[in-house]
């Protein structure tokens, strides 16, 4: 089935009881996020994703974890389906932050987007391989990256050789923050 890929999502918010008065506060390709609720000092987020890949990403027992990625607190199941023909899966997830003009996320974030984006530039001949080629360039190739962050770059690449995702680390809201400052890989892959 056919994406449009990079089109915002234009589908309403389906009607489920979980979602009634939630303020939408983002859109992607293949997700609609609402604000949640504040558990236990949390704050999270309910994410509508249409995305088989998306889903697996949020949800797969053998799903990439650890500091570096997202905490799921509960998968609640689907409503309706999207205009692209997938289920919406609701999964209720920490809330993230855009990362600020300045700070040590924001500097990481785009050390990550500009090596993967310079990598990608020298696999481009490979063309929809060219994103993990250029992943596994920043896993193998020394970068300076922290022990964690090394971890969780060549546990993206087993997800996305897994479950055939192509990987995106370019966009500014695949890669976010929590308070705390720790960067996120909110949303780094979508479907080959």
């Amino acid at each position: 089935m056919a994406t449009n890929c990079g089109e915002i999502i234009a589908d309403a918010v389906p009607d489920h009881p979980l979602l009634a008065g939630r303020e939408e506060i983002g859109r992607g390709e293949n997700t609609i996020v609402l604000d949640g609720d504040v558990v236990d000092g949390q704050a999270r987020v309910f994410k509508l994703l249409s995305s088989p890949t998306d889903y697996a990403y949020y949800t797969a027992p053998d799903r990439p974890t650890g500091p570096h990625f997202p905490v799921v607190f509960a998968d609640h199941g689907t409503v309706g389906r999207s205009s692209r023909g997938f289920p919406f899966h609701i999964v209720e997830v920490e809330k993230l932050y855009p990362l600020p003009g300045s700070g040590d996320a924001s500097e990481l974030a785009g050390k990550i987007s500009t090596s993967y984006f310079d990598a990608c530039m020298i696999w481009r001949n490979l063309a929809q391989d060219m994103g993990r080629i250029a992943l596994h360039h920043l896993v193998v190739t020394p970068m300076g990256w922290s022990d964690t962050l090394q971890q969780s770059l060549k546990a993206l690449e087993g997800f996305s050789t897994e479950y055939d995702a192509l990987p995106d680390l370019i966009k500014a809201d695949n890669l976010m923050m929590r308070l705390d400052g720790t960067l996120v890989f909110s949303d780094p892959v979508f479907m080959g």
